[in-house]
């Protein structure tokens, strides 16, 4: 009888491993579907992150523009001035052109 009780310890001990075994994979699953949304989530924060940077720079561009336009100077004087910034001659690509940035905008001069 102790070889029967013997085999049902053994089979009830590798039952378990199986079954720990089981739960470290579910367990694994799980963590590994974490780490993708995780990294997931990351990546749109840093999109969101760089469509505000985007959006900021544009503003600020505009507002030179704008700026330099109520001093009077043409949007082809503007563009020059604009052009000697670092990486100016690409911005307008981006930004908008500067003509039609400020076709309908009125000249205010400064105070």
């Amino acid at each position: 009888m102790a070889d029967a009780w013997t085999i049902i310890a053994a089979a009830s001990g590798v039952l378990g491993n199986i079954t720990a075994i089981a739960v470290s994979m579910a367990s694994i699953r799980r963590a590994d579907a974490a780490l993708v949304q995780a990294r997931e989530l990351a990546a749109q924060h840093l999109a969101a992150e760089g469509d505000y940077t985007g959006a900021a720079t544009n503003i600020m561009w505009r507002e030179q523009l704008i700026a330099l336009h109520d001093r009077g100077l043409s949007p082809e004087q503007i563009r020059r001035i604009m052009h000697l910034e670092a990486g100016g001659e690409t911005w307008e690509d981006s930004v908008g052109r500067i003509d039609d940035i400020l076709r309908d905008i009125p000249r205010y001069p400064p105070a």
